[in-house]
């Protein structure tokens, strides 16, 4: 395995004002609950997947649903990128899941896309009011590709 992106969907693929249109149109829930990922949010994603090859884990709490409904949510979307699985669920947190999984298939880089602060190396933090964005585009790309485009200030 190349390049792995660890994704967390709420807070990283949602965004408040999305979420709020979703909820004033009402919007029917469908999908086992994830249809209401932010367009833009999965374009972003679109672009740190094309620009760097990466392959998609779920880290979200989400796969608790497993890989066959994912994959439906995947498709459903027009989701970029291959998901080529999820993170343990038998881990009790995300980082050790993320660890664990890293143990298992290692990849020569990784990054983790998350709006929790997870203290983990190569962690990108979103804002969840704005899910992904510009300045986390190129600072994931920026770590998968092990390039210094981005420097993070703190």
């Amino acid at each position: 395995m190349n390049k792995v992106v660890f994704l967390d969907f709420d807070g990283v693929l949602t965004s408040e004002p999305f979420t709020r249109q979703c909820i004033f149109e009402y919007r029917r829930e469908s999908r086992f609950g994830l249809d209401w990922f932010d367009p833009d949010c999965i374009e972003h994603l679109r672009t740190i997947v094309d620009a760097t090859g990466a392959k998609i884990v779920v880290s979200s709490s989400w796969r608790d649903l497993g890989i066959d409904k994912l994959r439906i949510v995947w498709s459903e979307n027009d989701m970029p990128g291959e998901l080529i699985g999820t993170t343990p669920i038998w881990v009790l947190t995300k980082v050790c899941a993320i660890k664990e999984f890293l143990k298992q298939y290692p990849c020569d880089s990784y990054v983790v896309l998350d709006d929790d602060d997870l203290h983990l190396p190569n962690q990108v933090k979103t804002d969840p009011h704005t899910g992904l964005v510009d300045k986390n585009v190129i600072e994931a790309i920026s770590i998968l590709n092990n390039t210094e485009d981005y420097v993070k200030t703190e």
